[in-house]
């Protein structure tokens, strides 16, 4: 089926919407709140990149080819749940359908890996789904239905750890494996016997001044002996406030042959008068239970079209 002419000037934005809550109706008993809330980013024919390459002397380069319709759906939950960043949720389906009844080609979401931010107490993500042809040009709106399989994780605390401010100061640390679904059970984290051992370590430090405040840059690393996902590097205080950092440099895996963790940051804060010591506490992640989310989702030109839900159905609601 082909674009209309509109859709092939550029990127068009079909919506752009607020979350809307996803909530599961168990039959005619109260509803059961779902944690996780669903709405519409964004819909648009946006080119697809292909590598190409003619030879082996040619580097090669990305080649547009035949655009394809994105739809973004985003996700989000209220702390301390969070999304685990190495979902490994696969390729999911919902069915597209337009204001005619008729069924478009199904949408392919890839929930592999949740890349997310936090803010005001919500953790956002988005997932990604594409399809080559799109409705008729003279549609009124598009419906996504289905559900779809979101694992959930939860944010936790280590304890404070304390190292020298001073290049090389390090210290071993023991922190809970990275628990799967059917180690946390109905959800509940499983720590004490399955700790993992782990080294803290503070590669660099300095004070300086910028802007008439005296600052702190550290490059500090943690280096585990199983998976392990690491959402901050948290500084504090000596009344245990958490400084605001910025991060400047990062890199880091979680996986591989030997199934470890390593992740290594700068950082730049505000330093106190006098800083003899880094204070540190680690923000990560633990794998929580993963849900059914029900997704029916109308949506249009003016963005999301909401509805009220259906007795004993999922249901956007308001």
């Amino acid at each position: 089926m082909k674009e209309h002419e509109m859709m092939r000037s550029g990127r068009i934005f079909l919506c752009t919407v607020s979350m809307a809550w996803g909530a599961l109706m168990n039959g005619g008993n109260a509803a059961e709140e779902n944690p996780v809330k669903v709405g519409v980013g964004h819909v648009g024919w946006e080119p697809h990149l292909m590598w190409y390459s003619s030879g082996e002397e040619d580097l090669g380069d990305f080649k547009e080819t035949d655009s394809e319709l994105i739809i973004s759906l985003m996700l989000s939950v209220r702390e301390p749940l969070c999304f685990p960043e190495n979902a490994n949720g696969g390729k999911q389906v919902l069915d597209l359908l337009d204001s005619s009844g008729r069924k478009v080609a199904p949408v392919t979401f890839d929930v592999e890996q949740l890349f997310q931010q936090q803010k005001k107490g919500i953790t956002y993500t988005s997932i990604t789904g594409t399809l080559k042809e799109g409705p008729e040009p003279d549609i009124s709106w598009l419906r996504l239905k289905g559900e779809l399989k979101i694992p959930l994780a939860r944010l936790q605390e280590s304890p404070v750890y304390e190292l020298a401010f001073q290049p090389g100061a390090q210290m071993d640390v023991l922190l809970p494996r990275g628990n799967t679904e059917e180690e946390a059970g109905n959800g509940d984290i499983v720590v004490g016997e399955d700790d993992s051992a782990g080294k803290l370590s503070l590669h660099e430090c300095e004070t300086f001044e910028k802007e008439g405040k005296k600052m702190a840059q550290v490059k500090i690393s943690l280096d585990l002996e199983s998976l392990f996902e690491l959402a901050e590097f948290q500084i504090l205080n000596d009344r245990n406030e958490v400084l605001e950092t910025t991060c400047r440099w990062w890199e880091g895996w979680a996986g591989g042959f030997f199934l470890s963790s390593y992740s290594k940051r700068v950082l730049e804060f505000e330093a106190p008068e006098y800083i003899r010591k880094l204070r540190i506490r680690l923000l990560y992640r633990v794998r929580q239970k993963t849900v059914t989310v029900p997704v029916d989702i109308k949506f249009g030109m003016r963005g999301e079209i909401r509805e009220e839900p259906e007795k004993g159905k999922g249901a956007l609601l308001r």
